[in-house]
């Protein structure tokens, strides 16, 4: 037999059509993505020191790093464990030997600075050790998310067509996050030829996910036998594998709320409550241990450390809480302005300005007053001018270092509320619709199972719902199919026209897309898509409910403190402590004039009560307690909204905006009612004494 010659078309370099896959292109984006902080810090420990962890440890950290994908070894997380704590004493040592050298002394409190940095170093260590493996749980609890629309996404898919690879294909164009990732990787690795079919590549996944989320991967394994079954006994095994992992992701949800309860408790009275009660003290500190305790140390102690250990525990406590809400995108939406501004009319204002014009106004007179009189804000002294008082503490200049405190938080709540007002208006409703789709698509998908077409089973499912939200998001797809002549796909999804830029859901969208894909293979398809994700999200709405009512008493317990609690208690500590150190004052100044001082062999017997030069004066102390109480307010803003809308950044920056300037406002009025109600009992007391005319 004679061969045949086939003569290869002639290469051309540079005018190559070859066009990579998506998946390739979106593995590649993944893999050659920049080291994170934490990559760097390890590859950097590990070229100065290497330490094996041991072999027990050795493998626990590397499954960790394989599940997540960090690019280190476990050697370097061990060597940036050690190396951390090296650094931290080096440090603490450091500052002993500079105050010996500085000081002549090592004083109780060098002590106690050395052993905190040392215990900060620890603390930071073990983060960093601990770090791949709490990787771990993030991930396993943001794909519990995902998990579940991946197995609804692959059963619907396998009911179409019962493909494993396109099941998995569709599954993962269609879901989010570090699942989504995961998935693409698995199927580039069966293009590749890693695994020479799903079937063989599903096998490897169900075992990297058994010991982290034995639900999903169990639907994921009757997923894979239904491929061999009939048709009869495909659909039951399908069936069950959306139960089981509806089933176990409720159940899952609900153990990581009852788990979360405890340590929200915690940071609220460990690090709210007592930290405040705490405050109470201050006043007595701040006048008789001003030798020991400098206002560098209450103003760094309450305005610097106390913050960050508390941002560092409700972070790692949020860090567990399981994600039950979509994400709400509404960048593109049509009455939206962009990020830091505000509509008025149809003209965009930013709102900065507004912000920083509102601070510069209040900040007028109290930088004029200080600039007057800097040794008001510096010592506990009056102001004195050929031995005349020219300005003392009282109320007047305590009225203007709270109207420092009140021009940074109006400022920031100027903000926060005008930047967010329009769009929290809109995401309230596009959460009212979310809420009410499920019904929706249940009376959507029970009407077209009865032979109704798409167009007519819309406008008698409108007729059903008329009342709700969701409505007007179907009364926008039955104009474009009507008026507009688009198909039911196109009525969504038209960059224009089409309903989900008006109501920009990431659940939503994604569901839509599935029936919408669903109903080219027919409509029965998209009917039984339609009722099978309707169950899906009673499921989801169900966990979201028993969520918020486990949180109910703490959420409400931290909403007392944050609008009325707190701001109360700083607000009498400033009246407690300007009230003090006057006491104080005018007692020593009216021994000292009865020539007692002389007598006792003391020079001035005002120093026998209060060190006026080294004391932390009153305006001084307002302002630390002012901003503390201001970042006290941000952090339970921040934590509140966390807890019961997610990480939803409108929501998070709007209540934080509200609850601070009612709270600073409070503060004030307290404050100063206070300080006024002290004042004028206090001279009554010293009049009757006769120590004050």
């Amino acid at each position: 037999m004679e061969r045949r010659r086939v003569k290869l078309p002639r290469h051309e370099y540079g005018k190559s059509e070859y066009r990579p896959s998506k998946e390739y292109r979106l593995y590649m984006r993944q893999h050659r993505k920049p080291y994170g902080w934490y990559e760097k810090l390890a590859h950097l420990s590990g070229k100065f020191l290497k330490i094996d962890p041991g072999k027990k440890e050795k493998e626990r950290l590397e499954s960790a790093i394989m599940f997540t994908g960090l690019r280190v070894k476990a050697e370097e997380v061990m060597s940036l464990f050690i190396m951390n704590i090296v650094f931290f004493a080096l440090i603490s040592v450091s500052v002993l030997t500079s105050a010996y050298l500085v000081a002549g002394q090592i004083t109780m409190i060098n002590l106690i600075a050395m052993m905190g940095i040392i215990m900060l170093g620890a603390l930071v260590g073990y983060y960093f050790y601990r770090y791949p493996i709490n990787k771990v749980k993030i991930l396993r609890i943001q794909a519990s998310s995902q998990a579940v629309l991946a197995i609804l996404y692959m059963v619907i898919s396998m009911r179409i067509s019962p493909n494993l690879e396109r099941a998995l294909y569709f599954a993962a164009s269609n879901i989010s996050g570090a699942l989504a990732w995961d998935m693409r990787q698995l199927i580039w690795d069966i293009e590749m030829g890693k695994y020479y079919s799903a079937h063989v590549a599903l096998d490897s996944y169900i075992e990297k996910w058994k010991t982290e989320n034995e639900e999903f991967a169990e639907s994921l394994r009757l997923i894979r036998e239904s491929e061999t079954q009939i048709s009869t006994r495909s659909k039951t095994i399908l069936d069950e594998a959306i139960n089981i992992i509806l089933e176990g992701t409720q159940t899952r949800m609900k153990h990581y709320a009852q788990d979360l309860k405890l340590p929200v408790m915690v940071i609220h009275m460990m690090g709210i409550v007592l930290p405040v009660l705490g405050t109470v003290m201050t006043p007595l500190v701040a006048v008789f241990m001003s030798n020991m305790v400098t206002p560098l140390h209450l103003i760094v102690g309450y305005n610097i450390v106390l913050p960050i250990i508390l941002i560092w525990f409700i972070n790692m406590a949020l860090s567990k809480r399981p994600i039950t809400s979509s994400r709400i995108d509404t960048r593109h939406h049509p009455l939206i302005p962009p990020r830091g501004t505000m509509l008025v009319g149809k003209r965009a204002l930013p709102v900065l300005p507004f912000a920083i014009i509102a601070t510069l106004l209040l900040l007028i007179l109290p930088i004029n007053f200080f600039m007057q009189y800097p040794e008001i804000l510096l010592s506990g002294q009056n102001v004195m001018a050929e031995g005349v008082v020219v300005m003392q503490h009282d109320i007047g200049s305590l009225l203007m270092s709270m109207m420092v405190v009140l021009s940074v938080a109006v400022g920031l709540s100027i903000y926060w509320i005008l930047s967010n007002f329009q769009k929290i208006k809109i995401e309230e409703k596009i959460q009212k619709t979310e809420d009410e789709f499920g019904l929706a698509l249940f009376q959507l998908g029970n009407k077209i199972s009865s032979g109704a077409p798409i167009e007519v089973a819309i406008e008698k499912g409108i007729e059903d719902i008329k009342d709700l939200e969701i409505s007007n998001l179907f009364r926008i797809v039955l104009r474009n199919i009507r008026m507009l002549g688009m198909t039911f796909e196109q009525a969504f999804y038209h960059p224009e026209a089409g309903a989900l830029r008006y109501y920009p859901s990431a659940m939503i969208k994604n569901i839509i897309y599935v029936i919408t894909d669903t109903a080219k293979k027919g409509v029965s398809y998209a009917s039984e898509s339609m009722l099978r994700v309707a169950n899906y999200l009673k499921n989801i709405k169900t966990t979201q409910e028993y969520i918020r009512d486990l949180l109910e008493d703490t959420s409400s317990s931290m909403k007392f403190q944050a609008y009325l609690l707190t701001p109360l208690i700083t607000g009498l500590i400033v009246a407690m402590a300007q009230t003090i150190m006057k006491v104080l004052v005018t007692l020593g100044t009216y021994i000292d004039g009865l020539g007692i001082a002389g007598e006792m062999g003391l020079l001035d017997m005002q120093n026998m009560f209060i060190n006026l030069e080294t004391s932390m004066s009153p305006e001084l102390f307002q302002m630390s307690i002012g901003f503390y109480l201001v970042e006290v307010i941000v952090i339970l803003g921040i934590f509140l909204t966390k807890i019961s809308k997610g990480d939803n950044k409108t929501f998070q920056w709007y209540t934080t905006g509200k609850l601070l300037i009612i709270a600073i406002i409070i503060y004030l009025f307290v404050a100063l009612g206070s300080s006024v109600m002290f004042t004028d009992i206090i001279n009554q007391a010293l009049s009757g004494l006769g120590i004050l005319t």
